[in-house]
């Protein structure tokens, strides 16, 4: 899916014109893993879920109250760097 389209659909769902240029930036870039999980959250609002290294989108988002974007991006940064993402993680997230 095409960055443009990824803001129109953030901007569509209450994300203001900033952050959703930022988020769709970061959403348009993850992995390929997630990708499904990306896709189907814009195209139907469905919140796959999705579990790398002990952690979860779903249990991220129940966990530290994150919103389906937030999870599937740090999910993103799990995988892409296992090591400091973990930590950061476990130590909470803000």
């Amino acid at each position: 899916m095409e960055k443009n389209k990824i803001k129109q659909i953030l901007i569509e769902r209450g994300y203001d014109e900033k952050a959703a240029e930022v988020v769709a930036h970061d959403l348009y870039a993850v992995q390929s893993e997630v990708k499904v999980c990306r896709d189907r959250w814009l195209q139907s609002g469905d919140e796959l879920d999705f579990e790398s290294h002990g952690f979860s989108i779903l249990g991220l988002m129940r966990r530290f109250g994150l919103k389906y974007p937030a999870a599937l991006l740090s999910i993103d940064w799990v995988i892409r760097q296992p090591d400091l993402a973990t930590k950061s993680i476990n130590r909470g997230i803000k």
